[in-house]
């Protein structure tokens, strides 16, 4: 089976990835996290689209049970090798986030950075990894989700954006870890606040908040803008 193009980049790109600029501001966002928790080290979370386990590796630092999935091989190599503690309650597994079946084992899911879900070629597969979401969730469980903002390429009247279905076309030069040069033509999806509420009310969530996003700095107090990148959603099962 042929890759998809978010499979060709990530395939040998685990180490170059931790280079990127929107990976930096783990802590933060881990701060906003926790206090989410409520600081219950007693909680269960799953982390979607894990990467290189950014989120999970300080999760699990600060005493919280997690498990990172990713459908990259080499994403999940570049995780498990950066797990200092063999005493954490991690575990880091190769698993699409299509073909979840977990069933009301967890308290918290992480679905960030558009893993696993904005990169997905259909829109029916994201609602496929939402319904999954919600199924691993135990009752009173929380969904934490960042999706990109399509306010922003609206008023920068980006070209590549079908104002349609949302999704823009782009062509991605990287550099893979072996220093092998790739050009790489991909799509990922925009939304409206309006739809992602409209899709996680249809799937079973109940309470839905949506907020600005900023790097490093999660915040139910950042409004709703035009500019940033991605918005923050938090969505509760009842």
């Amino acid at each position: 089976m042929e890759l998809k193009w978010y499979g060709k980049l990530f395939e040998n790109y685990g180490e170059k990835y931790e280079e990127e600029p929107f990976v930096q501001g783990t802590l933060g966002e881990v701060d906003f996290i926790e206090k989410e928790m409520d600081y219950n080290k007693d909680t269960d979370i799953l982390d979607i689209g894990c990467g290189t386990g950014r989120h999970s590796i300080e999760l699990a630092k600060r005493g919280y049970n997690v498990v990172g999935i990713d459908l990259s091989k080499s994403m999940i190599k570049q995780a498990q090798s950066k797990i200092q503690d063999k005493n954490y309650n991690l575990n880091f597994k190769i698993k699409n986030a299509l073909d979840l079946d977990y069933k009301e084992e967890f308290d918290l899911n992480l679905i960030l950075c558009e893993g696993a879900f904005s990169l997905m070629d259909e829109d029916r597969k994201d609602y496929k990894i939402l319904e999954n979401s919600y199924n691993s969730l135990k009752r009173n469980g929380k969904l934490i989700l960042t999706v990109l903002n399509a306010y922003k390429p609206i008023i920068e009247e980006n070209d590549n954006l079908d104002l349609i279905t949302l999704r823009e076309q782009f062509e991605l030069e990287v550099i893979d870890d072996n220093d092998i040069k790739k050009s790489i033509e991909g799509e990922q999806r925009y939304y409206l606040p309006s739809e992602i509420t409209w899709r996680l009310k249809n799937i079973g969530f109940d309470k839905i908040d949506i907020y600005g996003c900023e790097l490093g700095n999660y915040s139910r107090k950042r409004k709703i803008n035009k500019t940033d990148m991605e918005f923050l959603v938090i969505a509760k099962k009842e």
